[in-house]
Parts: structure tokens; C-alpha cells; sequence
């Protein structure tokens, strides 16, 4: 190497130097089991209890937007505001009371089927 004076330029840095690989951890030794001296097995991991409700299956892109359940309480729900707007409008022939009864009725019979059917 050339020193810094000789040619005007600092000395470049020193190359990193390649480290050794770290060593590898021994295998830890297991224990044979008793019913057969020369056969180690592995400790069964410990498991929790079964859960009593188990995890729904998720549909795909092609699946069901709602559930059954939900689709019956509102197909029921949307047939009692139907006829009540309908039997509505017969006896008053006024719209806007016709619809209004019938958002009503659809509301009310929403949140009964909604308690009365199990889910």
C-alpha cells in the first residue's frame, strides 16, 4: 500500500474480515421409554379442553351472504309488513299510512321472530 502522502488520498478502510459460522447447538438426548430400552419418543403435547361450540364453516366466494336463520326472520318479517300495509291501505286507501304501518309491522315482527326462533 501506498502511504497518504505519497499520492495525496486518505487510506481506503479495511476490508471486513469473514467471521467462522456460529456452532450448531447439540441435539438435546432423549429418553428411551421403559417398554422398549432403545426407542426414544417424543413428550405428547398437552391439549385443552374441546371447545363444546365448534368453529363455523366459512363459505366461499360463491357462498351465502346470510344465514338460515337470519333469512327466515326476515322473509317472515317482510310477509307480516306486506300484509299489514296491504290490509292497511284497503281500509284507509292512504299510502303514506299504508307504508308507515307497514315499516312498522315489519320492525315489530322482525324482533318477535327474532326471539321466538333459536339460534
Amino acid at each position: 500500500m501506498t502511504t497518504p502522502a505519497a499520492h495525496g488520498h486518505p487510506t481506503p478502510p479495511a476490508q471486513p474480515q469473514a467471521t467462522a459460522p456460529a456452532p450448531v447447538a447439540a441435539p438435546v438426548p432423549t429418553q428411551p421409554c421403559a417398554h422398549t430400552p432403545h426407542t426414544p419418543h417424543a413428550t405428547p403435547a398437552p391439549q385443552g379442553p374441546a371447545d363444546p361450540h365448534p368453529p363455523q364453516a366459512t363459505t366461499g366466494p360463491g357462498g351465502a351472504l346470510i344465514g338460515l336463520r337470519s333469512a327466515l326472520v326476515l322473509v317472515l318479517g317482510i310477509l307480516v309488513g306486506t300484509g299489514a300495509g296491504v290490509l292497511t291501505y284497503l281500509a284507509q286507501h292512504n299510502t303514506a299510512t299504508s307504508v308507515l304501518a307497514g315499516g312498522a309491522a315489519f320492525a315489530g315482527s322482525v324482533l318477535f321472530f327474532h326471539n321466538i326462533i333459536a339460534g
